[in-house]
């Protein structure tokens, strides 16, 4: 850390990066460029704008478990905003930038790169770009202005200074390449959380009656209609005038009219600015309500957004479309998706383009993080993975993706404490959960476990209760002898028989045999009688063979008590054809039955059917709203 005094005014300055050549005296302005031990003097720097950012000078923090702090910053405008790149320390004595931009951070340093950068002209957003053999793509595009800077920096700065600077992300990281040299610089890093950077000694909150967590706002007059006004997000770069429609541009405490809205109708907002309300964990407040219009699908369709701001988490999106409600953040890990791409996976989830078309701004109140216009359109293509949607926005000047999560209406309404009626849920949304899917997957459970037990019982039937051979007796019935009575062979049952199948295994082919079987007990007389017609044809017609009925047959007996049993068996044979038939007479004492089981498991998957075509009904209203195609194949969970 070196000390030393300003040439100008004689207020210290510290320099305490060892990559530090100016400092900007906080008293006089001054820049002072570090010459060995003396300090120069090369003019004045400009004054910064007011931006109510919470971070400053001297503020501390935690970066991948480093600790840095602030030791400089400059301040760069460009056509849709403007945002802050604060220089950091490191304990360990190396130098880095934390970008401060439309309720963004991103930490990063300067990177050597080996590869030819593309010139500035020639980039385009969407446009892939390979660093060092790492994939890029193209962002956003900007020409900025450095208004100002502040402490210490690593190169000089100075009011009016414009750079070309090109965002690329990739993966996990940010790229930012500036042009303002040759070759350029490439600067590269990745977005944090507010709260995972753990700073401290962050500058007080001017207002006394604002409490940790809520937002310092700025009283202003619309100068169009002289309606208040009030700023609440340091992001803010236009405010959208509920009185007159005016959008009005913010620069350094003055408002500057931008344009006036085009609205035929006065949009009233369902839930108003200024409401404050906790969801997903942190206090979020209304600061933007804005009006989009698409009629990509045919008939004009129109959503409202509302923007959210909290003091550490930045901003965010309340969407509501057809009474269905989204909560959106910018995505800063993005996925690398080609135009006309249908399906990506993106953090092990399969997405699916929904929508494609344009959007159209119709209506702006309130405040925005950039220079907002109504008609003011861009591409966009939606893909869902229900309850989440991935969006891409997508205009001559930039790329941006967001994620969209789908909350229940009530969630809404409890966390802003919203009395009102809600606006009514009509229709399937697009990443609207399916109801069905859990049922349908706990319907599935229960019918493998019932089919589980019951082929549970059909083997123990057969293992432990199994079926015996007690006869197998071959007859010949001659074709002369049409009828005939024949007596088969005895057969002892030991123990009464659940049941007693018997089979008939004939050789009968273009005839039909009627066959009287009765089952008779040697001792006691008691007699049970069956009937069965078999009949069995087969040919050819037309080159093409065809066959009706069967040879075979099987009858059963019920509740058989023990004794010894033959059979006597009554024959009469049909006259279609002169061959003899062979029938080979089997009995089997408690046969393994498959039918009760094969209609027991029908009847059981009827349900999960039913809750399928239920669930697939709800995914085909669903791509009923898509412009890209139907796709009723269900939402990919296994049965």
């Amino acid at each position: 850390m070196k000390r030393a005094s300003c040439p100008s005014c004689g207020a210290p300055v510290v320099f305490r990066a060892a990559s530090s050549l100016y400092v900007v005296c906080d008293f006089c302005r001054s820049t002072l460029l570090r010459s060995g031990e003396d300090l120069q003097n090369i003019g004045r720097m400009a004054a910064l704008l007011e931006d109510d950012s919470p971070i400053r000078i001297g503020s501390e923090g935690h970066f991948r478990q480093r600790h840095f702090t602030v030791v400089g910053r400059i301040q760069l405008q460009y056509a849709s905003g403007l945002w802050n790149e604060w220089h950091i320390l490191l304990d360990d004595g190396r130098s880095a930038w934390l970008a401060e931009a439309a309720g963004e951070l991103i930490v990063s340093a300067q990177v050597a790169v080996k590869d030819p950068l593309p010139a500035f002209s020639t980039l385009a957003p969407e446009m892939p770009v390979t660093l060092d053999g790492r994939r890029f793509v193209v962002t956003d595009l900007a020409t900025a202005r450095c208004i100002a800077g502040e402490g210490e920096l690593p190169f000089r700065v100075a009011a009016g200074y414009d750079v070309n600077t090109a965002d690329l992300r990739g993966n996990d990281r940010f790229v930012t390449i500036d042009y303002s040299e040759t070759p350029p610089l490439v600067f590269v890093g990745q977005s944090v959380a507010f709260a995972d950077l753990q700073l401290s000694g962050l500058r007080d909150v001017r207002e006394p009656a604002v409490t940790a967590g809520q937002v310092a706002t700025r009283a202003l007059n619309c100068p169009h209609c002289a309606a208040p006004l009030k700023i609440h997000s340091p992001a803010t770069e236009s405010i959208g005038c509920e009185s007159c429609g005016s959008i009005i541009g913010v620069e350094d405490e003055n408002l500057r009219l931008l344009s006036r809205a085009a609205q035929a109708l006065r949009e009233v907002p369902w839930l108003p600015l200024g409401s404050a309300g906790r969801l997903r964990d942190s206090d979020w407040r209304v600061i933007g309500f804005m009006r989009r219009s698409s009629s990509s699908a045919g008939p004009t369709c129109s959503w409202s957004e509302y923007l959210l701001y909290d003091g550490q988490q930045g901003l965010a999106w309340l969407i509501e479309y057809q009474g269905h409600w989204n909560f959106a953040r910018g995505l800063s890990n993005p996925p690398s998706v080609s135009r006309g791409e249908a399906k990506f996976t993106h953090a092990g989830r399969q997405y699916r383009l929904f929508n494609h078309g344009e959007a159209e701004v119709t209506h702006v109140v309130g405040e925005f993080y950039w220079r907002v216009a109504v008609g003011e359109c861009c591409v966009v293509d939606d893909f869902i993975c229900p309850p989440l949607m991935l969006s891409r926005e997508v205009n001559e000047r930039e790329s941006t993706w967001s994620q969209a999560e789908y909350l229940e209406p009530d969630e809404v309404c409890a966390a802003f404490g919203i009395t009102t009626p809600l606006p009514v849920r009509r229709d399937v949304y697009a990443n609207q959960p399916n109801p069905l899917v859990e049922t349908h997957r706990q319907i599935c459970r229960l019918f493998w476990k019932l089919a589980l037990a019951a082929t549970v019982v059909q083997l123990a039937f057969i293992f432990l209760l199994a079926s015996e051979p007690v006869l197998r007796q071959r007859v010949v019935l001659a074709a002369e002898n049409d009828e005939a009575t024949l007596t088969s062979q005895e057969f002892v049952l030991k123990s009464r028989a659940r049941a007693l199948l018997v089979r008939h295994q004939t050789s009968v082919v273009n005839n039909w045999l009627s066959v009287n079987t009765t089952l008779v007990e040697k001792n006691t007389g008691e007699a049970h009688l069956g009937q069965q017609e078999i009949s069995h044809y087969k040919g050819v017609e037309d080159g093409e063979s065809w066959s009706e009925g069967s040879p075979a047959d099987e009858l059963v007996f019920r509740a058989v008590p023990p004794g010894t049993y033959h059979l006597v068996i009554e024959y009469e044979l049909g006259s279609d054809n002169s061959e003899s038939v062979v029938d080979t007479i089997e009995v089997i004492r408690n046969p393994t039955g498959w039918s009760n089981y094969v209609l027991l498991l029908i009847f059981l998957a009827v349900f999960p059917l039913l809750s399928r075509w239920r669930r697939n009904s709800f995914e085909a209203r669903r791509w009923r709203e898509s412009d890209v195609g139907d796709d009723t194949s269900g939402d990919g969970d296994e049965d």
